[in-house]
């Protein structure tokens, strides 16, 4: 299962969800209902017994009827939607809200250090912005949990007994794990289970408050009718509980039946990040042998059972979230043999915890000046939310070889945006100047300065570090109040519009820049599902800039991409061979054109999206290579787009 097929299953179990939960809500409601109304019947009667509302009754009381339907709804919906837009400030609220203590790159623990570092190099090798780091201090368990709505809002949680207990390998495992959610829509999924069940929850909350507020009333009251009203109140109560904790209890197998098996394609997406099995399937066995295993003690892990690594409550196999230890084990390893968990958990004991051995990482001083990328038309799109080792590789030696001060400056509060305005300036001393007047202008003559003096380093390095130094500084400006995102955004566009030229790096830089502030702004933004057909003049449009793009032959290389659609939809190549399709048009102000087209096309559904991007790949290699720049245009298209693209793997030696 490729990114694409992964995105459209995720959301296919996400209009499943929806449909569960509205089922679960009609019952609750039927429920609710017959509590109220039977009280209502029974006020005041003395008989044995009691009476339920039948049919002719409830025809006779459509109004009350109604009235308690519409009051149940709207507390299960609007307590949806408040906890839903809750989280909707990022997965770090998520990992706070369960007491995470936020990890930065500054940190000295060398076993903080080593997991923010593991982090980071999945994030440059997935090609999105780096998540938040948080660990729950508290917890001795081995356990982790990716959280938020897009992956410019994500946060990786890991516990202390997961840096202590595992190695690097196994962390590295672990990370991969979680990134696969990032990536495969699991985590916006996760998300939305959360809201749904505490929807459902709610009915469950306010059955408990009126037990309690019953309770005292009963306690506190000499007056006997005025106890029977407190009984009838307590029933009510009691009515009302059990519903919600019935819902919460159907709910929970919602739950559970969407989350399974995303739990073995977790796996097996964590073995293509490191091209082993052994660290992922280590790091399982280590869980199934631990004393403390992977059960949270001091949070209440209910909640976000589902986001976890592993099953982090204990829960019967009918409400598991989690596929069993030992077959997910064996999923990746088919000889795995259960004694081998009690030497493991003999050796653990005797042993010191690998955790605690944490060697220096090395750093690579491999240059990366070559122009051009060992790429296969046919391999980009499978890449697409699916970086391999190579990929992390591949990203390791580009973080470890970024000069300390620019890796220093990218994770500073203060001159992270600097750094980031620094990529924007121009080589020519002129335009430069005008640059710097504008950034003096909005943001003071101290970012000026620093910017200049980050330029100059910048200058020394490669094409290959660029978009790198994006995705890592990323974090600290998404920060800044929502007024100073969008100031900074329209200061990025007047930056690459001062000279009248915008070039390939300046557009895929900015257009990056901005789906990832739009993403975290506006994090519960949907995509729609329009298709190709829909929306042939931004298809043409974005062909056409593509095609023109390091091709002295842009209309052959436009009629490639074309014909790569019209292979992927009969109904496009009909339209093709009738005439009735775009032809290459070369654009004057293809900035502005690309920006309209790239906005609608982040509509289409998914399936569309990989015949777009596979078209797009084939019109870039339609001579037979791919320029660094030609890289960058592509992976900013595919961000915006949602499809992250990781870095290209080139051949050092052309």
């Amino acid at each position: 299962m490729n990114f694409f097929q992964s995105q459209h299953e995720a959301r296919r179990k996400t209009r499943f969800l929806i449909l569960m939960f509205m089922l679960a809500v009609l019952a609750i409601v039927a429920a609710v209902n017959l509590v109220i109304t039977a009280l209502v019947i029974n006020a005041g009667d003395e008989t044995v017994g009691a009476t339920l509302p039948d049919l002719n009754w409830i025809m006779n009381n459509l109004s009350l009827v109604g009235g308690i339907s519409l009051a149940t709804i709207g507390f299960i919906s609007l307590s949806s939607l408040y906890k839903i837009a809750s989280l909707s400030s990022g997965g770090g609220k998520v990992a706070r809200s369960l007491g995470g203590t936020l990890v930065t790159a500054e940190s000295k623990d060398p076993l903080r250090r080593r997991l923010y570092n593991v982090v980071e190099e999945m994030a440059i090798a997935s090609g999105i912005p780096m998540p938040e780091v948080y660990v729950l201090e508290q917890e001795s368990a081995i356990n982790a949990f990716a959280a938020g709505f897009t992956t410019s809002d994500a946060a990786v949680t890991v516990t202390r007994g997961t840096l202590e207990t595992l190695s690097r390998d196994e962390l590295q495992g672990v990370i991969g794990h979680e990134f696969s959610h990032i990536l495969n829509g699991d985590m916006r999924l996760n998300t939305r289970l959360m809201g749904f069940l505490f929807g459902i929850l709610v009915i469950g909350l306010i059955g408990r408050a009126v037990l309690n507020s019953a309770r005292y009333g009963a306690i506190r009251s000499d007056n006997s009718r005025r106890s029977d009203g407190a009984a009838a109140i307590y029933l009510a109560g009691l009515g009302l509980f059990l519903i919600g904790y019935i819902g919460v209890f159907f709910g929970q197998l919602i739950k559970a039946a969407v989350s399974r098996q995303r739990e073995f394609l977790a796996d097996a997406s964590a073995v293509q990040f490191t091209r082993q099995t052994q660290g992922i399937a280590s790091a399982l066995k280590k869980i199934a042998a631990a004393q403390q295993g992977s059960e949270l003690q001091t949070v209440d892990s209910d909640e976000v059972s589902h986001m976890l690594f592993a099953t982090g409550a204990s829960f019967s196999s009918l409400l598991a979230t989690h596929p069993p230890l030992i077959e997910r084990i064996k999923a990746l390893e088919p000889n795995f043999s259960e004694p081998e968990l009690d030497r493991l958990a003999e050796q653990m004991d005797r042993q010191p915890q690998n955790g605690t051995e944490v060697a220096g990482e090395s750093v690579s001083t491999a240059g990366f000046a070559s122009q051009h990328f060992a790429v296969t038309s046919d391999a980009v799109a499978e890449t697409v939310g699916m970086p391999d080792d190579g990929h992390v590789q591949l990203a390791s030696s580009l973080r470890q070889s970024i000069p300390e001060n620019l890796y220093r400056a990218a994770h500073s509060g203060n001159d992270a945006l600097p750094l980031v305005l620094a990529l924007l300036l121009d080589a020519n001393e002129a335009v430069r100047r005008t640059q710097l007047d504008l950034i003096a202008q909005q943001l003071g003559g101290t970012t000026v300065m620093t910017a200049e003096t980050l330029q100059l380093e910048i200058q020394k390095l490669g094409a290959a570090f660029r978009l790198p130094l994006l995705q890592i500084a990323f974090p600290i400006i998404k920060n800044r109040p929502l007024e100073q995102i969008e100031r900074i955004a329209q200061l990025v566009q007047q930056l690459i519009e001062v000279d009248g030229v915008v070039d390939t790096f300046e557009f895929a830089l900015s257009r990056v820049l901005k789906t990832h502030l739009d993403d975290a702004a506006h994090p519960q933004h949907r995509h729609g599902n329009l298709r190709l057909t829909q929306l042939p003049e931004a298809v043409g449009t974005l062909f056409s800039v593509v095609a023109k793009q390091g091709h002295s032959e842009a209309g052959a290389a436009y009629q490639k991409g074309m014909e790569c659609l019209g292979r992927h939809q009969q109904r496009i190549k009909m339209l093709i061979d009738s005439g009735q399709w775009p032809d290459y048009t070369p654009l004057q102000d293809w900035m502005s054109s690309t920006d309209t087209a790239l906005d609608q096309l982040d509509g289409l559904q998914m399936p569309d999206k990989q015949a777009l991007v596979s078209a797009l790949v084939l019109t870039i290699f339609h001579d037979g290579k791919v320029t660094t720049d030609e890289a960058e245009l592509l992976r900013a298209i595919c961000a915006t787009l949602h499809c992250p693209l990781p870095p290209f793997v080139f051949d050092a030696g052309r």
